[in-house]
């Protein structure tokens, strides 16, 4: 159970300037290489080059490009990890490398991994295994060093071109790349600058000083706000002067990028300086509260905080983001690694890191306490959104043990976030070296052992609870019963029977797993979560052995206590589960159930539950004899079942296959409705994207009859293209097939996925069936991919 997230690539909020002819060679290196890495000194824009050419070319790649950020995988063990997380794999197989591996092996899709430098000979052994073993995959990586890998194709990327002279008179289109750069970000910053004679031989001067890396132009750029070009020539000059003594005349380019960043730090106030230290102790950025939190003290108050943020966005040292309704700060990673240089001389770099910690483990804490209520949806979103901080917090946790056991207390919190977000894998590890390292018996290693248990196993393959799992819950009962603690029992209880189910001894299981149930309902409210999650688990149980009566006794109870404290995330299972029972005999009221399931499902991205609740209402379909529905959303339970190695009518447990056989349910849809249209419908619901496939199960995925206003018309030409699309012609095909050029075909492909809103061919293949779809069925058009 989890959340399906792909690897985006990062938008753009200011146009690239002067990078054509990079992005030309760029372009051409990927039509030909397998492994093309961009390489050069921080800040000279390889990041801002590999977005831009990464949005180019996605018309070639059907699969998609997927963006992999790779600054705050802290270790090589995180790595493969990190990549599964972008390209949406939620595997529960514990050789992730290869995992990750078999579920690329057919795809034609563009893997851009994102500063590499401080994992280089891991990303070296990563890509080189990804290479052998996926035979259509390319790789684009930037990197300070190259990876050294058979096949590489390098390309250093320069600073940006600067005038040899003075430019004055210079014609406006003949202007270096670098003026024309500081000319655009100034004039963002202040409206009123313009780029005149009498001034630009003075930008001239400074983007020569400045050696043309983008970014160092860019902070100087920001302060025409109170400076005017020729303050910040003298001003950096100075700076430059004083490098060149220290340095023996001779100023590399990593050095102009450091007295930039040096000179911004000294135009800071002190209390901005402060700020900007302690702000890098975060990884991935942070919101306010969490600002606050852990920079405030009687140096830096509340107030101080919000007005050196407001200061630091101000002056392009730290990036606002909106991200669902919520506001976080993050810094470039140069501009980072400058503050934690500035926090480590300030001698509290180690109190920063505690306080850091303090927060998340507080954060973790409440999220344990709050899961089961309203508002889960957002509880995890929020604690999704901080994983580069978690992962921060539990290195520091398992460096500096205390007696606080806040490493046990830090993993076992956040059980349900390993579990509802698609992160068993990585949470069954973090709870493996916690228990490794903090051996004592106490509580918080009983309540870390339950977890590693229920963690461990949905990290375990489908059809077998791990015996690492079923040890962890076995040492947690003696634990508990040592410790005389009844509630700890009763969880430990619980879920060793639920284990024992598939672990060696059935009717043991069942038996542990219905007194549980009852020892935890004896404890009273205090413990309604862990009830309510036993009934779960009790449900489930019966639901796979068929026993219908206790499916619809046991289920329902939790389904109510649920809906009546606002609980969804357990709430959507016992639907589904209901949904099942009735599926035989009461296929109105199992469509409701699952439908339910998946509305409720969908916001907590639980690809598990909602791609099993589109199974099922494919088996419903195909029984009620609507064959090409169920076809459809066969092909559309693929989309979330498959990134985990996962098949409906396969997939878990017992899988409920013999009351849905998945070949006989398939063979009466192609008897129904043909082989040929069968792979048709199948196939079309397989390219849905997750939101078109919810969609489409809920019953809402066709617009009113008539095209809406807002749905762009393909011309002619562009709908024959995307028909040939469609059917999977390439550029190259396409050219030849309408005797046109390539980039013809390249640049009506652009603009057809512009239109549309789509980002791969497949999608727009999804427009084009969706389209036929409607029109057979009397002139509805689809919604818009």
């Amino acid at each position: 159970m989890g959340i399906l997230l792909g690897g985006t690539v990062p938008a753009d909020v200011t146009i690239l300037v002067g990078r054509q002819p990079e992005l030309a060679e760029l372009r051409q290196a990927l039509a030909v290489a397998r492994l093309v890495t961009l390489t050069g000194t921080g800040g000279v824009g390889k990041t801002r080059l590999a977005a831009q050419a990464a949005r180019d070319v996605r018309g070639d790649f059907p699969d998609g490009v997927v963006w992999t950020e790779l600054t705050d995988a802290g270790d090589p063990s995180q790595l493969v990890l990190t990549v599964m997380e972008a390209v949406g794999l939620r595997t529960a197989h514990p050789e992730s490398a290869r995992a990750l591996a078999e579920s690329l092996h057919d795809k034609r899709m563009l893997l851009v991994l994102d500063n590499c430098e401080h994992l280089v000979g891991a990303c070296g052994a990563l890509v080189t295994g990804l290479l052998t073993s996926c035979p259509e995959l390319r790789i684009l990586a930037t990197s300070r060093e190259v990876l050294d890998v058979p096949g590489e194709r390098v390309l250093a990327v320069a600073p940006l071109p600067v005038p040899a002279t003075t430019p004055a008179g210079v014609a406006e289109g003949h202007r270096a790349a670098s003026v024309v750069l500081f000319a655009e970000r100034a004039a963002a910053a202040d409206p009123g600058f313009e780029l005149t004679a009498d001034n630009e031989e003075d930008v001239a001067s400074l983007c020569r000083q400045l050696d043309g890396l983008p970014l160092a132009i860019e902070l100087a750029a920001v302060r025409v706000r109170t400076l005017s070009v020729d303050e910040l020539l003298r001003r950096t000059g100075e700076r430059y002067e004083l490098l060149a003594r220290t340095h023996d005349g001779f100023r590399s380019r990593h050095q102009s990028l450091r007295a930039t960043v040096d000179w911004s730090f000294e135009l800071c106030s002190p209390a901005e300086r402060l700020l900007w230290s302690r702000l890098s102790v975060f990884a991935g950025g942070c919101d306010l509260a969490a600002a606050e939190d852990v920079c405030t003290d009687g140096e830096l108050s509340g107030d101080a905080v919000l007005a050196g943020i407001t200061g630091l966005v101000e002056k392009s040292l730290l990036v606002r983001e909106e991200s669902h309704g919520c506001t976080r700060y993050r810094m470039l990673e140069t501009i980072r690694q400058y503050g934690r240089e500035q926090l480590e001389c300030s001698g509290e770099a180690d109190e920063l890191r505690r306080r850091h910690r303090d927060h998340f483990l507080r954060r973790a804490e409440r999220l344990h306490g709050q899961w089961f209520g309203p508002g889960q949806a957002d509880l995890f979103g929020c604690t999704r959104r901080e994983h580069a901080n978690i992962r921060l917090a539990l290195e520091y946790c398992l460096d500096h043990p205390s007696p606080e056991h806040q490493a046990l207390r830090l993993a076992f919190s956040l059980w349900t976030y390993w579990i509802v977000c698609g992160l068993p894998r990585e949470g069954a590890i973090w709870l493996e070296r916690a228990l490794a390292a903090d051996t004592e018996p106490s509580p918080q290693r009983a309540d870390a052992l339950w977890a590693a248990g229920l963690v461990g196993n949905y990290a375990g393959e489908a059809d077998e609870t791990p015996r690492s799992a079923l040890d962890a819950v076995q040492e947690c009962h003696r634990l508990a019963e040592a410790l005389h603690d009844p509630a700890r029992v009763a969880h430990a209880t619980y879920l060793w029977g639920y284990l024992q189910l598939s672990g060696g001894d059935p009717v043991r299981g069942f038996v542990l797993l219905t007194e549980g149930v009852e020892l935890e309902r004896e404890l009273g409210e205090a413990e309604e979560p862990h009830l309510r999650h036993a009934q779960l688990l009790l449900t489930t149980a019966a639901s796979l052995a068929g026993l219908d009566d206790a499916v619809r006794q046991v289920g329902e109870e939790c389904r109510v206590a649920c809906q009546d404290r606002g609980e969804e995330w357990v709430q959507s299972w016992i639907l589904l589960l209901l949904g099942v029972s009735a599926a035989c005999g009461r296929r109105e009221e199992a469509e409701d159930r699952l439908k339910e399931a998946v509305r409720i499902a969908y916001p907590f991205r639980d690809p598990v539950g909602i791609g099993c609740a589109l199974g099922y209402l494919a088996w419903s379909a195909v029984q009620s004899g609507d064959f090409d529905r169920g076809a459809r959303l066969f092909g559309a339970s693929t989309v979330f079942l498959e990134p985990l190695g996962l098949e409906f009518g396969r997939a878990g447990r017992g899988s409920w296959t013999e009351r849905c056989d998945r070949r006989r349910v398939i063979a009466t849809a192609k008897e129904g409705m043909g082989e040929r249209a069968f792979r048709r419908a199948y196939g079309s619901g397989r390219r849905l994207t997750q939101d078109q496939a919810v969609k489409f199960a809920l019953g809402d995925a066709s617009a009113p009859s008539g095209e809406p206003a807002h749905l762009p018309r393909l011309t002619r030409r562009e709908r024959q293209i995307a028909d040939l699309l469609a059917e999977g012609m390439t550029n190259s095909d396409i050219a030849g097939h309408l005797v046109i050029s390539r980039r013809t075909a390249e640049t009506h492909v652009a603009h057809i996925l512009d239109k549309l809103g789509c980002t791969s061919r497949a999608q727009v293949a999804v427009w084009v069936t969706e389209q036929s779809v409607g029109q057979r069925r009397g002139g509805g058009t689809p919604v818009r991919p």
